[in-house]
């Protein structure tokens, strides 16, 4: 057995390019998938971090919904709840800091303001300073900043600062401490100001509290506590949640970004599986009579066997080991991409042991399944018939395609074993239809094969007629190994136009969101509810060149115990401006209805969620026990962005007198035809001075065209990296064909063909795959990404074809196949005639 090892690691020594081909291959593939694990584990220890940061030792948090905060008497009451033996509260607001008196006239970015309970808030989280001390007393008029904060204004320990936005006026307030990094609230991108409760209540007038962390004392669970507070908690809505809800809250958010990049790793590892299957193939094919030899000496079917799975323990081991530090790399790459999309929480690259553990055996596992088939050829051949023939026999090509199976169920299972846990069924679901719908393409191969080259050797025709006419003669030779290539090529090719598909879509979705629903051409967005009565608008609304001031608040409200995002708009003003397109209910008479009361406009995404028409009833929740019945008079296509997803359209006077609306969060600024250019600067200098935060809506759509380019870019980057893969496996492929075909090659030159003409035979070859695996590739692209966008459950479905992503693709399939080439075809021309004639 020993001497049977070492003749199999020489047989991989002796075609040491082959060899390394097949090893890059896998490397690349075990590196995408380790680089996907890795920014996973990043991912969920920054949730767990963020998660830490957000709620610390509490064991429930209790926070406000909606407008109505916690009252005192929620705070007692909840105090007073049987089993809580902390319960520290906190008050949150957006407001701004006095401009330095260098610069009077600067607006800078607002901050967050929180009020904490000194003597309590140390039970629940660890403010970590990096300079200076904690707060000293409850009405203390000190303040922790972040260093942040800190670094951006100048301000260091005994400095003061002004807050703006209290009662009597700016507050300034004595820096006491400098909290590290960014300080305890996810999204103030570190712009936070903590200082005690009390002293924040006086500033503002303002005696609630936004939210109440608990501790949970021995004896208790949180589950009784939650029930007793349900029981003393009757006068306010409010919203009870745990840490594991919240970690569930930001992994359900980054569930489809991980679910594809686990996706991509999947069928880069495929593709891998593809170009060491040839390779393994290949040597059995070349050494039939060598390995028919060994067995007329004695060897085993056995030991011809474990000739082969040597061999591909060997290229998996080398694989794994490049893999990994192609991983490291890819990993580091992704995450500086990961960490400016600011969606999804994420600090540094965590990789575990268990991360390596993963990918080695799925690289070592992969590799086995691809060597099952060359394995069990080795054991089968008889030695007569191998003395007989060099190459494979018939049924031995066709066993290759067999081995598919083999090989998707291998990938299949190592990519449920590496699939994010908390990715859900959902997008489990879609990578597997999108997976199965790749392997269909491929099985199709051979059955297109012979249409779709003729097809694709038509351009070569043309001009190289010879050429062609001996490139398809090749590529007929050995219809199985071709298939496999072709079939390699187009999921990689797939995922390019899939990806690129999706990210079409989404973007053609965004622009129509905002252009179908926003009643403006500028959004101005303000911390504070902004009331309909302020001068502020009615200024606004008199500047020469503004047509119109739409003033809309953005809310929740909740059904059934579910929140609900919401909104609150002037009907006219969408009729108006030709806003909303309705998939149910006259638009009229909708708009109308909204403004006299009693009526709401849901999306179609709610209705289709909650089985609601036009016509039907929708309660909510409006505290105290209340309920409030609102008739559903439209269903729009489209609404206003919220939170969580599209908010039911509601009139101002339900929102305020029913919900507690004070005003309005966002102004949507409509300028008359023309005037925009000119009006712009003077509005926007106005509305800075009233602290709103001028948003042209170009701009806006440029800022969500810009964050989608940045994750579906990393998804493209990924793709090509299995497109890298599929040209080695071509490489591999025409190199083989060339030594397969060297005496044929050679009687060719013989009777007049030249160096050239060898060489563009090769090179039209590698064309007419590229063309073929391009072709299937797109179309199979095209149908994953509609499966990914109809599953996804995104809307209805815009028939806009994604040109870029299926120009992207053909271009690469020819470009890197006829590129793939060179080697092959300079290896071609290189043959000596007498030497190429005379071999066997």
């Amino acid at each position: 057995m020993g001497g049977l090892i070492s003749l199999a690691l020489r047989s991989l020594a002796a075609r040491r390019g082959r060899t390394a081909l097949s090893v890059v291959g896998i490397a690349l593939g075990i590196g995408v998938l380790y680089a996907s694990l890795a920014t996973d584990a990043g991912i969920a220890a920054s949730i767990d971090r963020t998660v830490h940061d957000l709620i610390g030792r509490a064991d429930l948090r209790i926070e406000s919904f909606g407008e109505k905060p916690l009252s005192a008497a929620s705070l007692q009451a909840i105090e007073s709840a049987p089993g809580v033996t902390v319960a520290a509260p906190a008050l949150v607001r957006r407001t701004y800091l006095a401009p330095a008196i260098d610069d009077p006239n600067a607006v800078a970015p607002p901050v967050t303001a929180l009020g904490i309970d000194p003597t309590r808030e140390p039970a629940v989280h660890d403010l970590v300073l990096s300079a200076g001390a904690q707060l000293s007393g409850p009405e203390a008029f000190e303040a922790l900043i972040t260093q942040t904060l800190a670094h951006a204004n100048g301000a260091g320990v005994g400095d003061t600062i002004t807050l703006q936005g209290g009662q009597a006026g700016p507050v300034d307030l004595t820096v006491v401490g400098i909290l590290a990094g960014d300080g305890p609230i996810v999204g103030s991108e570190g712009r936070t100001v903590i200082l005690p409760l009390r002293t924040m209540q006086r500033i503002f007038g303002d005696p609630t509290v936004s939210r109440v962390d608990i501790v949970v004392g021995e004896g208790a669970s949180p589950t009784e506590v939650a029930d007793a507070l349900g029981v003393a908690l009757t006068s306010e809505p409010y919203v009870l949640s745990a840490p594991a809800d919240v970690a569930a809250s930001l992994r359900s958010s980054t569930a489809d970004f991980r679910a594809t990049t686990a996706l991509i790793a999947a069928v880069a590892l495929f593709v891998g599986a593809f170009l060491i299957f040839n390779t393994l193939s290949m040597t059995v094919s070349e050494r039939v009579r060598e390995l028919g030899l060994l067995r007329a000496a004695g060897a085993t079917r056995r030991q011809l066997v474990w000739f082969v799975v040597v061999q591909a323990i060997a290229i998996g081991v080398a694989g794994a080991a490049a893999g990994l530090a192609i991983g490291l790399v890819l990993a580091e790459l992704m995450a500086i991409d990961v960490r400016s999309i600011g969606s999804i929480p994420f600090e540094r690259v965590d990789p575990s042991l268990g991360s390596v553990a993963a990918v080695v055996a799925v690289g070592l596992g992969v590799t086995i399944a691809a060597a099952i088939e060359p394995a069990r050829r080795a054991g089968s051949i008889p030695p007569v018939e191998a003395l007989r023939e060099r190459l494979d026999p018939v049924s031995a090509r066709r066993a290759r395609l067999r081995w598919l199976i083999a090989v998707f169920v291998a990938v299949g299972l190592a990519g449920l074993l590496v699939w994010p846990r908390d990715a859900g069924i959902t997008g489990l679901g879609r990578s597997a239809a999108v997976y199965l719908v790749l392997f269909l393409a491929v099985l199709a191969a051979p059955l297109m094969l012979g249409a779709l080259g003729r097809l694709a050797g038509l351009p070569f025709r043309l001009v190289l007629r010879l050429e062609e006419r001996l490139a398809r003669a090749s590529i007929v030779h050995d219809r199985s190994r071709t298939t496999l290539t072709v079939g390699a090529l187009a999921i990689a090719l797939a995922m390019v136009v899939a990806v690129g598909g999706v990210a079409h879509e989404t973007r053609a979705a965004a622009t129509a969101w905002l252009t179908e629903v926003i009643p403006g051409d500028e959004l101005l967005t303000s911390i504070r509810p902004v009331a309909l009565d302020e001068p502020a608008i009615a200024d606004l609304a008199t500047i020469d060149g503004v047509e119109r001031v739409s003033p809309i608040a953005l809310f929740e409200v909740a059904r059934n115990g579910v929140r609900i995002d919401a909104a609150a708009v002037r009907g006219g003003d969408l009729l108006d401006d030709g806003r909303l397109q309705f998939a149910a209910g006259d638009r009229v008479v909708a708009l109308d209805a909204l403004d006299r009361g009693g009526a709401v406009i849901i999306p179609r995404s709610v209705a289709d969620r909650t089985g609601l028409g036009v016509g039907s009833t929708l309660t909510l929740a409006i505290g105290n026990s209340r309920v409030i019945d609102l008739r559903v008079v439209g269903i729009a296509e489209r609404t206003i962005p919220g939170k969580a997803g599209e908010s039911i359209l509601l009139g101002w006077d339900d929102a305020s007198t029913a919900f507690g609306v004070a005003g309005a969060d966002v102004l949507a600024i409509r300028y008359k035809p023309g005037r925009q250019a000119d009006t712009q600067p003077t509005l926007e200098t106005m509305a800075r001075g009233d602290a709103l935060e001028p948003s042209p809506l170009a701009m806006v759509a440029g800022a969500v065209d810009d964050a989608l380019g940045q994750v579906f870019g990393l998804f493209d980057a990924l793709a090509l990296v299995a497109v890298i893969v599929a040209a080695l496996g071509i490489v591999n492929t025409l190199t083989v064909s060339v030594l397969e075909r060297i005496r044929e090659l050679g009687v060719l030159r013989a009777a007049g063909m030249t160096t050239r003409q060898v060489r563009r035979t090769v090179v039209v070859e590698a064309g007419i795959l590229g063309i073929v695996g391009a072709v299937l590739g797109i179309v199979a692209g095209l149908v994953a990404a509609v499966l990914l966008i109809v599953l996804s459950g995104a809307g209805p479905l815009v028939l806009d074809p994604p040109w870029v992503p299926i120009v992207t693709a053909a271009v690469l399939g020819v470009a890197i196949s006829m590129a793939a080439a060179w080697y092959p075809a300079r290896l071609a021309s290189r043959l000596a005639i007498v030497a190429a004639v005379q071999h066997e």
